[in-house]
């Protein structure tokens, strides 16, 4: 439940503190910063109601998600806004990290070996070890590191999106259906492709208003989480209702 605070306080700073590093149009900041509550309402929600291995990770991605969309916090210090940026990123790393890291593991209900698990979250803890001391850092060194960062937090989900796809076609049909992959992956592809295109500016003005589609996915994830029927149960769990990841 901290996390959730904190994520909740970071949305509202962002709002009230705009930072110059990542801009929102005014006209969507609300929305936007509303679509990073709906992952922490939908992470939230589906732990709480079906907890286990998969809902936890779920949340992670969720709690991750909800300090990614709708902005960092801005500051007049410079140092202190790079700092900040650096948690943002470190949140939006981490979100991206628990989305492939559920995409590995659902619904084949696999156990991530300690090395792998250490690769998926190494950039997103990397981030954070970075933020406090951002603002000492020369840009020679900081812009690089910001691109790396970015590139393997967008990989990293398109590959997600991708592993998705592939347990579509790989389950037999009867998990196909106990588990709503087609729901996940419709979701999944429905709003890549109206993001991007508005983002390209094909769809109507205000392109940034296009990415609330991407409310989609953790709607669809929280409903094909808890609706599992209990012979599909998250094996992942055990009868204390404690995750193992």
């Amino acid at each position: 439940m901290t996390a959730v605070a904190v994520v909740v306080l970071w949305r509202v700073a962002a709002l009230a503190w705009p930072s110059s590093i990542v801009t929102i149009p005014d006209p969507i900041r609300v929305p936007i910063a509303l679509l990073g509550v709906l992952f922490v309402i939908c992470g939230v929600w589906t732990w709480w109601i079906r907890p286990g291995r998969w809902s936890a990770i779920f949340l992670v991605f969720a709690l991750g998600s909800g300090v990614h969309w709708g902005g960092t916090i801005g500051a007049a210090h410079t140092g202190l806004e790079l700092s900040l940026f650096f948690i943002y990123l470190a949140f939006t790393t981490l979100g991206e990290a628990g989305l492939l890291h559920l995409a590995l593991i659902f619904p084949r209900e696999k156990i991530l070996g300690q090395s792998t698990r250490i690769a998926l979250y190494a950039v997103a803890a990397l981030a954070a070890l970075v933020a406090p001391i951002a603002g000492l850092l020369p840009k020679t060194i900081l812009e690089p590191m910001v691109g790396l960062i970015l590139m393997f937090a967008n990989l990293i989900g398109l590959l997600a999106g991708l592993l998705f796809l592939v347990s579509l076609f790989r389950v037999d049909s009867a998990t196909r259906r106990a588990t709503r992959l087609p729901l996940i992956v419709t979701s999944m592809i429905v709003a890549t492709i109206v993001a991007t295109l508005g983002a390209e500016g094909i769809l109507l003005q205000q392109s940034d208003a296009w990415n609330l589609v991407y409310g989609l996915v953790p709607i669809s994830l929280a409903i094909a989480l808890v609706s599992l029927p209990h012979t599909v149960e998250n094996a992942d769990s055990d009868k204390r209702g404690r995750a193992h990841f």
